[in-house]
Formats: C-alpha cells, sequence, structure tokens
C-alpha cells in the first residue's frame, strides 16, 4: 500500500464519533428523510420503509467501522513493557516494543519495520534442542544480572542479520523464558542494556550495586553496560554513558587489562588511552569526553 493510502487509513481510524455526534447524525438524517420530496410525495409505506432501511444499513456500516477500529487499537502493545500470556517483563530499553505472535511476542525498534528479536517460553528440553541444533559459537553464564542468565551467540547467514543473541533465563517449574535479538538490527549495547534491565514480574531481581563490563558480539574488548550508541561505524563507536565519573572511569581503564590479560596498554596521550591485544592484531584508543566515551579501532595486519 502506497505512503498516502496508508496516510488515509490512519486518519480513517481517528474517525471514533461520540455519543452526542451520532444523535446529531441519526437526526439530520431522520429530518432529511421528512423533508424531501420524494417523502411528500407519497402517501405510500413503501417509501418510509425504504428509507429506514436505507438508515439502518447506515449505521450498521458505520458501526462496522466503529467496531473494526476498536479491534485493531486492541492489538497495539505499549512502549517498553511487554506481556506475554505465561509472564510480563519490562526493561529500560525504550524504543524496542512487542506485538503478539505465533508462540509468543516478536520484538521490533521503533520506526522500524523489520523484526529485531522474539520472546517466548520453553521447557529444558527444548532449550537443549534450541541450543544443540544451531551454530552457536559463544556460551556464557551471565553473572551479576538481574536472574540466572544463559548466553548463546549463533552465527547467521543472512543478509540483514550477522549474528543472533539468545538469552535463557530460568523461571520457576523447570521452564525457562528465551530471548533473542539480531544484531545489526539492534546494536550491541542496546541488547544489554535490555537484558541488565530485565524486571519479571513475580520475580525479585538481583541487584549488581557496581558496573558490569560484556563484550560485544566476538570481540575481546570489554564495554561498560548501559552505555547507549550515538554512531557505529567499522573503525569508530561513539557511546554515551550516562553514569560515568572520573573514577568510574578510570576503573574502566584499569579492568581491560585485567582478566585473561587480552590487553596491554600502550599509550596515554591527549586525553585518550591507547590498548594493543596480546596478539597484536587489534589496536584501540578510547576518548572520554564529559559523558561521550569513543572507540577507534585500527587493525596493524588487516589488509584493506
Amino acid at each position: 500500500m502506497s505512503k498516502h493510502y496508508d496516510n488515509q487509513w490512519k486518519l480513517l481510524q481517528h474517525l471514533k464519533p461520540t455519543i452526542e455526534e451520532k444523535e446529531v447524525t441519526r437526526s439530520r438524517i431522520w429530518k432529511s428523510m421528512q423533508d424531501s420530496p420524494e417523502s411528500s410525495a407519497s402517501n405510500t409505506p413503501f417509501f418510509l420503509w425504504k428509507s429506514i432501511l436505507a438508515t439502518c444499513l447506515f449505521f450498521f456500516i458505520c458501526g462496522g467501522f466503529w467496531l473494526f477500529f476498536q479491534q485493531e487499537s486492541k492489538v497495539q502493545h505499549s512502549g517498553n513493557e511487554s506481556t506475554i500470556e505465561f509472564t510480563q517483563f519490562s526493561w529500560k530499553l525504550s524504543d524496542v516494543y512487542s506485538k503478539k505472535s505465533e508462540g509468543g511476542l516478536a520484538l521490533f525498534q521503533i520506526n522500524k519495520s523489520m523484526q529485531v528479536g522474539s520472546v517466548n517460553e520453553v521447557t529444558e528440553k527444548e532449550m537443549n534442542e534450541i541450543i544443540n541444533s544451531l551454530p552457536m559459537f559463544v556460551e556464557e553464564k551471565l553473572e551479576h544480572f538481574p536472574y540466572p542468565t544463559s548466553m548463546y551467540i549463533e552465527h547467521v547467514k543472512m543478509m540483514d542479520v550477522v549474528i543472533r543473541y539468545h538469552f535463557f533465563i530460568t523461571l520457576p517449574e523447570g521452564k525457562y523464558l528465551h530471548f533473542t535479538f539480531d544484531y545489526p538490527k539492534l546494536e550491541y549495547a542496546d541488547i544489554f542494556t535490555a537484558i541488565s534491565t530485565l524486571r519479571i514480574k513475580g520475580m525479585e531481581p538481583y541487584i549488581y550495586h557496581n558496573q558490569l563490563y560484556v563484550t560485544h558480539g566476538y570481540g575481546k574488548m570489554i564495554f561498560p553496560v548501559g552505555i547507549q550508541p550515538i554512531s557505529i561505524s567499522s573503525n569508530k563507536e561513539v557511546y554515551h554513558w550516562e553514569n560515568v565519573s572520573s573514577e568510574l572511569y578510570n576503573s574502566y581503564l584499569e579492568k581491560i587489562t585485567e582478566g585473561l590479560g587480552n590487553w596491554k596498554k600502550k599509550s596515554t596521550k591527549n586525553g585518550s588511552d591507547t590498548f594493543v591485544s596480546r596478539d597484536g592484531n587489534e589496536v584501540v584508543t578510547i576518548t572520554r569526553e564529559g559523558k561521550t566515551i569513543t572507540y577507534e579501532f585500527f587493525y596493524p595486519y588487516r589488509d584493506e
């Protein structure tokens, strides 16, 4: 359907007459019937019944449209809180909303038509079938997240999807809430904002009071959870970090070189810190300006 007709259809959906408007319309039609030449020219009841029938048909059609619009409005869902038959959940990812789909929910991003993820309830057997039947390249237990969560990353061979995140969250009675998110339809930072701020009705979340860090995709660089993407390209990523402070930022820089020792600090210059991966194949420069964090990536041995 063209954009013009789509807009007209949306305008029609706003035609919801009040009781007073219905009464005024009914009175005007009835008066018009009485004053019409056809009505005065004939004394037979046929013309009267003909007019009454036409009026009834008019209100029947209007009523049909009204009922249709009422039903249409019922399928709309709220922006950041989605209701599913077996549970309710919410998160702080305000531009992702849900629609009912077969077996659960389909997730969409505002102003975008493509589906970015899904939610459904599965048994342990179904979860294992999903894990074992798909090309999963990453398996990780997420610590300090609101609920016991297992994360898997599926390698997807599609034009608009590179990888698909799978999150399995343990529910009572041995079942699991299964979330999927497609990258790059949804950015890494947004995916982890959803999972880290998830709240499930009837299930008390675990509150971790320190900063969480995760890797994005198959990468080894850690990123703070809760950052918001501003602009993303192949060699440069810019994020907004609302809760950042000098103390927290310095702690983050120290965290990069801890753990498995994947990174070594190369230099600090003009407010920027540069890190080199253990194998020397990746160089990342991180710069903070207020609440804006910029990552610049360089690959010394990659062919252009």
